[in-house]
């Protein structure tokens, strides 16, 4: 049967045209019997709505965009799994993209978003571009401290999880002289994470000198390279708190190359504790960040601001980290 509608369904079915839509659309009011009923009836008759014409009626495409620096960074790809999860639920298909950290390739995939109408957007910005999101008149949820009213925002502790790090490989191990190796210099997130490490070390009377503080890419090159430095250097390092858990696998990667003995005389901790962090041969110490429910927590303000029943700026959610103590760092 060709070009099935909402009427054809509702004969079928002996219901009424609006309990056919508000099924379809997975509205609430329809009895679970008659939900069932309507949707076997829909699929048996070859039923697929005519999603330009609904976008026209509704002003709603059902579209999320969804911008993240790096999809092949496993933090990223689980955000982005749980995001969908809970969209898809909603009744929302997304478009994914994909930044590379490169400012100038997210203006333009923001571009192509608008020029598709989602319905709103999460996304993790560039700094440079925080304004422009800002400007956009639709729903947003940034993943990030923005510490700013005009977004709702999810994001975790940074400043506790460099706290956590620092006082666990001080005070919990008794490693001596510790070293920062972490991603973007302009990243807040970093930035963040640094300040909680320096706050905590000072409080301990530990210094961190610059020359042990090392910027790069979310990378196992940038983490082997930033440790490689540092040693060639004639630096005292003894312990790494590193910007994410790729970076802390380049540290161990050089430190097991030039055969220095990782936990006993160097201690390595990371940051997200992605699936690979707690595999037999890794074991990382690591901070971790609930990934999934940074997910779950941004699709579901999103959804209520699409929905009208929230204003921009009225959720932010700061979770805690937690610190997941393994086999890269000895505890006393």
């Amino acid at each position: 049967m060709e070009n099935v509608t909402i009427k054809d369904i509702a004969g079928a079915c002996g219901v009424s045209y609006a309990t056919v839509s508000r099924t379809l659309n997975r509205r609430s009011g329809v009895h679970p019997a008659t939900r069932e009923k309507i949707l076997r009836v829909a699929d048996l008759l070859g039923y697929s709505p005519n999603l330009h014409a609904r976008s026209l009626k509704t002003q709603k495409t059902r579209i999320i965009g969804l911008i993240l620096p790096d999809i092949s960074n496993p933090f990223f790809a689980d955000i982005a799994s749980s995001v969908n999860e809970i969209v898809y639920g909603q009744g929302y298909n997304s478009i994914l993209c994909s930044t590379d950290w490169n400012a100038s390739i997210e203006e333009k995939q923001l571009s192509l978003l608008i020029d598709q109408r989602v319905d709103g957007l999460i996304f993790k910005p560039s700094p440079d571009l925080t304004d422009r999101y800002a400007e956009l008149p639709l729903p947003k949820v940034m993943i990030s401290n923005s510490q700013d009213p005009r977004f709702s925002w999810v994001e975790i502790d940074n400043v506790e999880g460099g706290r956590i790090a620092a006082d666990h490989l001080i005070t919990g191990c008794g490693y001596r002289y510790p070293a920062f190796i972490s991603g973007a210099r302009a990243s807040r997130s970093n930035q963040d994470r640094l300040q909680g490490f320096r706050q905590r070390l000072a409080e301990l009377d530990v210094p961190l000198p610059d020359e042990r503080i090392s910027f790069g890419a979310y990378s196992i090159e940038s983490g082997y390279r930033s440790v490689e430095k540092l040693d060639r250097g004639g630096s005292e390092a003894d312990c790494f708190f590193c910007g994410n858990d790729l970076i802390a696998l380049g540290a161990l990667q050089y430190l097991s190359e030039k055969d220095r003995p990782v936990p006993d005389r160097f201690g390595v901790v990371g940051f997200d504790d992605v699936y690979f962090a707690s595999l037999p041969q890794i074991q990382l110490t690591t901070v971790r960040q609930p990934r999934r429910r940074i997910g779950a927590l941004a699709a579901e303000t999103l959804s209520r601001m699409i929905e009208s029943e929230e204003r921009p700026g009225e959720t932010q959610i700061m979770l805690r980290p937690e610190l997941v103590a393994r086999h890269t760092t000895s505890e006393h």
